[in-house]
């Protein structure tokens, strides 16, 4: 993915149609009888540069299809998690519909109500070769594709330079890097990683990177996707190094009570030194003028893992159900908007892409700086909510925030983790 991913980097430049816009003038479904097709997603907020994107995209889709009529079925992210759970398990579901890979489509699938989107590979429908390579690892299933690729990212340590050069500090590239310069931040009243554990989520991404450290990309995806139990040497360090960050003040005592919403507003104003999470974001703080240095989360010394690997891949996915009335409609929906929004989602510094890029947008120094850190990866590895079965997924969101909180011992994480098995 990385080296296919630097070579579009480097042929961006040239005007002219994209390979997506030439497909789209290819398809059929822009004559014949007038049918409707239901598309349920997350992208809400207007102001976000998926959104945007997103949008681009569907009112493409719909000018190249007047027969089709879309009926959006829409909300934000964790309601609209709740509805399409409740919605699949009634045994119904929009005709193509944005979900997650991993344990979070598992009962989906296992229950039938996804469309296999095999036939459609083999037919040429779906290309597999305008994508970036294994990009759509996280939603075979039983060695079937089920899913197209809605975003690809990394979890990456993204330091605010202004307040490193205040301190005169560097870019941690080891743990005991960071608990260094988290003294020299915390003596002088800077949070060093914002942190909104309310929320639950935003803790999990410390915790994984230091599973891929400690046990590496391979053992780890292994454990998430059901082979073996949590009571591994590789899982206990990486339980006890969370504690020991916190205890050394990496993040703040009140990381629990904050949302990640307010972690975000505390890293913005300079408040905080630091923020971990995936690249989504990055586009939002450049576009607010933050002057950024984006790096790895820290290597740690004597640990077996890869010292290089990054939480990430791609996770959100578009699925067609298999009751669809139109299900080749759908498919041909689902393939167009999943390329396009790559296109389109990329330009805006939203994402990483899913698709080969062939746009001729001119990128900005942050997303050439994420195609070298790709380029430079051990491996990627999903947050662990993500590939989880959904028990197991809540039973480590809930440890995890105990960690946190100072609430939660490792014997105590273990244990509840290996119930779930």
């Amino acid at each position: 993915m990385a080296a296919v991913l630097a070579v579009s980097l480097a042929a961006c430049g040239s005007t002219g149609e994209s390979k997506t816009e030439s497909k789209g003038e290819e398809n059929t479904s822009d004559v014949g009888e007038q049918i409707e097709l239901t598309l349920g997603h997350i992208y809400v907020d207007a102001s976000n540069g998926q959104t945007v994107a997103w949008e681009k995209a569907l009112n493409e889709y719909k000018e190249a299809h007047p027969n089709v009529t879309i009926k959006e079925d829409k909300a934000d992210n964790d309601a609209y998690k709740t509805k399409l759970k409740t919605t699949l398990a009634a045994g119904s579901a929009p005709d193509v519909f944005c979900s997650w890979g991993g344990g979070f489509s598992t009962s989906f699938v296992d229950a039938g109500m996804v469309e296999n989107l095999d036939s459609y590979v083999e037919s040429g429908v779906i290309n597999m070769d305008e994508m970036l390579p294994n990009i759509c690892n996280n939603f075979y299933y039983d060695d079937s594709l089920y899913g197209l690729p809605l975003d690809s990212f990394l979890g990456v340590l993204v330091c605010n330079q202004e307040v490193f050069d205040e301190y005169e500090v560097e870019a941690p590239e080891t743990l005991e890097d960071l608990y260094e310069i988290s003294d020299v931040f915390n003596a002088n009243g800077i949070v060093p990683i914002a942190m909104g554990e309310k929320d639950k989520w935003p803790g999990l991404f410390p915790f994984g990177i230091l599973a891929l450290r400690y046990g590496g990309v391979d053992e780890t995806t292994a454990l998430l996707n059901g082979e073996g139990k949590f009571d591994q040497e590789y899982v206990r360090k990486s339980a006890e190094t969370l504690i020991e960050m916190v205890d050394k003040g990496v993040f703040s005592d009140s990381s629990v009570a904050l949302t990640n919403d307010e972690a975000l507003n505390e890293f913005q104003q300079g408040r905080a030194a630091m923020y971990y999470s995936g690249t989504w974001q990055v586009g939002d703080f450049i576009g607010e003028g933050m002057n950024l240095t984006l790096v790895n989360f820290p290597s740690i010394e004597g640990a077996s893992g890869d010292q290089n690997a990054y939480i990430g891949g791609a996770s959100a996915t578009l699925m067609v159900s298999a009751k669809s009335e139109n299900v080749e409609a759908a498919v041909e929906l689902a393939v167009f908007m999943s390329q396009k929004f790559s296109d389109y989602a990329y330009e805006t510094g939203a994402i990483l892409p899913t698709w080969i890029y062939e746009g001729d947008a001119e990128l900005q120094d942050f997303q050439v700086r994420l195609g070298e850190l790709m380029e430079g990866a051990d491996g990627f590895c999903l947050a662990w909510n993500t590939l989880l079965d959904a028990e197991a997924a809540s039973v480590h969101e809930n440890c995890t925030q105990g960690f946190y909180a100072k609430q939660m011992t490792v014997d105590e994480y273990i244990k509840a983790m290996d119930a779930t098995r």
